[in-house]
This record gives structure tokens, sequence and C-alpha cells, in this order.
């Protein structure tokens, strides 16, 4: 799924008041969208013409969700998650069906427009479901000086399924070509189906394993899930971390 660029938005940028202009879904919500389904934002400050194509989820606590990621067994043949560090960088898939909306866009939400928090629902193979709700969640840059690639931040834990991601906290994104985790034996994207992920020593958690297997999975301490249906889904939040 890569960027789209538009020009007629390029257009209303110059024509029309800036402040009309989404930069997620919950400033969609906040101009009057009220209903879950695809939309558009820009959310790059500093390229305001770039338009990104995403599903909005207006109605989950309250609504404002931009969704980050989504998969499905009922789409198992529809994309392929054994994806190069490039293509999660730009995201692929369809809004239709299981996508990954890209790392670029993932930073400009959560690491250029303030705060953010993320909510998390999974279905396992049995048909139990859950969520994991974090009142802090951030992607760094792509790059950043001393720190890894798209480096994420977690925390604030609430939910039904155990805090599954604490464990990915402070690690880069790891792809089946690019080898960020701290595992020096092993590659684990590699050896765990070619799923993108946070990859440490290798995963508790996993969103983008391949179907059918125990690598699609969340687990915590107490927890273990192997999943058929999962979705990540991020909103501004007003929370501090200090």
């Amino acid at each position: 799924m890569k960027l789209t660029y538009s020009i007629l938005a390029l257009f209303a940028l110059v024509i029309s008041d800036a402040s009309a202009v989404a930069r997620n879904c919950k400033e969609l919500q906040d101009q009057g969208m009220d209903h879950d389904g695809p939309s558009t934002i820009y959310p790059f400050p500093n390229h305001p013409e770039t338009s990104v194509s995403v599903l909005c989820d207006q109605t989950t606590q309250g609504g404002g969700w931009t969704v980050i990621t989504r998969r499905d067994d009922t789409y198992y043949d529809r994309n392929n998650f054994a994806r190069t560090f490039e293509e999660y960088a730009d995201g692929f898939g369809e809004l239709d069906y299981d996508f990954y909306i890209g790392n670029e866009v993932i930073h400009a939400l959560t690491g250029l427009q303030g705060h953010n928090e993320l909510w998390v629902t999974i279905e396992d193979t049995h048909g139990e479901t859950g969520y994991a709700h974090y009142g802090y969640f951030h992607v760094g840059a792509r790059l950043a000086i001393l720190l890894p690639p798209y480096m994420m931040g977690i925390g604030l834990y609430e939910g039904t399924i155990g805090d599954g991601m604490e464990y990915h906290n402070g690690m880069g994104f790891s792809t089946m070509d690019q080898d960020h985790d701290i595992d020096n034996d092993l590659h684990c994207s590699a050896v765990s189906g070619g799923g993108g992920w946070w990859s440490r020593d290798c995963y508790r958690v996993l969103l983008t394993g391949p179907y059918g297997t125990g690598y699609f999975h969340w687990s915590s301490i107490n927890s273990y899930y192997t999943l058929s249906k999962a979705q990540m889904m991020v909103r501004p939040s007003t929370c501090s971390t200090t």
C-alpha cells in the first residue's frame, strides 16, 4: 500500500483552510466522521500535500482510531506478510482485507503528532477474543542517531490478554532482510515466517506471523494465544510518561 500523492489534495491545501485537512482519524471524527470505514488523511507535517488512505474506527471506546494493521485468516491468501524492510516502511495490502499501513505513516502518527495510545484486539483459533490497551505508544524515525530504526516505546497497559508488548519495548523494527533484534544467534524474523516486528529475543507477540502457525501469536507471562485475527489501531492521547 504505497503512499498516494494527490495534486487535487495539494490544490485544496492552498485554497482552503488548512484546519479542514485531517492528520488522523480522530481529527476526521472531530470534523464529523461518525462511522467506521475508509478515508484519507494527511499525516506528514513536512509534506502536508501527501495523502494516505486509511481505515478508521469511530465506534470502539469513543472512536477516533486509525487502524495501522489488520489480520484476518478469512483472507489468508490475499496478502503475504513475509516482506522486506522497505515494504514495511512503505506499507502494503488492501484496506478491505489484510494490510500494514507502513512504518513511515506509523512514525508520523505516533512520533510527529504527539502522544498516542494503542488498542489491540485479537481472536484466537478457538474463537476466544480479547484486547490490550496501552496509554502510550510511540514509533521513532527510520534514521535516528544511536537508535535502531523505528524504535518502539510502549507502556501503561490494561486489558484482558496480558501485557505482551512490554517485552518489545525499546526495540527497533526487524524484517527478514534486516536484523535489529538482540539475539546474537538467530535472525528472529527470518526463522519465524518472515513477518516484520519489534523483535527482542525473539517474540512474546508477533502479529505479522504466517497464518496456521504458532508464529502468529500473542503471549505474556500468564497467557498464550495462537491467533486467527488481530488488529492494531492508534489515536492521539493526552497521557504523559513522566
